[in-house]
């Protein structure tokens, strides 16, 4: 196994964060629009989130290489072997930086998990928004003008009414 030279990592850690920024900020931006109901914005940030996905991806594709070039795992056990090769002052500047990448990534995930949640609701209230427009299945209820219940077959879709 052949351990390179700390700048060698250092860049690549660098390039990942740079990459793990633009996701993390795409994501905000999205996040954003979903809260405002932005159509416009939240197609923008569509066609960006594809991008820097694929930009990060690339760039983790880089490290798994980078690993098994120079024979170690392509893992986090086989990044954690290099850097307990490197002398402690070395390993002292790396390791911050992986952590660093590591909570970056989750905190990635957590605001993708939770842009998808609002995108869910979304989605649900406009199902039933619909299903209000169309006259489906007492939801909600609809009322006649005497004020009882009317059954889905009393009902009239708005194109209809």
């Amino acid at each position: 196994m052949s351990v390179p030279e700390i700048s060698e990592l250092s860049a690549l850690f660098a390039d990942e964060q740079s990459k793990l920024d633009a996701l993390q900020t795409v994501l905000e931006d999205e996040s954003a629009a979903l809260l405002n109901q932005d159509i416009l914005a939240i197609e923008g940030t569509a066609s960006k989130k594809v991008s820097a996905l694929k930009a990060y991806q690339e760039q983790v594709d880089l490290r798994v290489s980078f690993l098994k070039q120079h024979e170690y795992q392509g893992t986090e056990q086989g990044l954690l072997a290099l850097l307990y090769c490197y002398t402690d002052d070395e390993q002292a500047k790396l390791i911050p930086l992986w952590l660093k990448l590591k909570q970056g990534f989750e905190n990635i995930i957590a605001l993708n998990e939770r842009n998808g949640i609002v995108i869910y609701h979304s989605q649900q209230r406009n199902r039933n928004l619909l299903n209000i427009l169309h006259g489906c299945q007492n939801e909600p209820n609809l009322y006649n003008g005497s004020g009882t219940a009317k059954g889905r077959s009393q009902r009239q879709s708005l194109g209809e009414a």
